[in-house]
């Protein structure tokens, strides 16, 4: 595992946890944000909450594999 991967793992984990925060609490400081408000005018702001902790989960499952030292085989 390099430093930078555990960086940027805690970065993605940090991000997961403010959107899951933000839409299970409902939080107005989430909600004004101009992407999930198009979000919330889009499909309604329940979907939205929802799908922005889908989001924040995906990310924190992200940061998990990154800091572990995955990395995308381009070759």
């Amino acid at each position: 595992m390099q430093p930078l991967d555990i960086l940027v793992g805690t970065v993605a984990i940090v991000f997961g946890l403010f959107l899951i925060a933000g839409a299970t609490l409902d939080g107005p400081w989430l909600m004004s944000l101009a992407k999930p408000r198009l979000l919330a005018d889009a499909i309604g702001k329940p979907a939205a909450r929802v799908l922005l902790a889908v989001i924040g989960v995906g990310l924190i499952v992200l940061g998990i594999v990154v800091a572990r030292g995955w990395r995308v085989n381009w070759g």
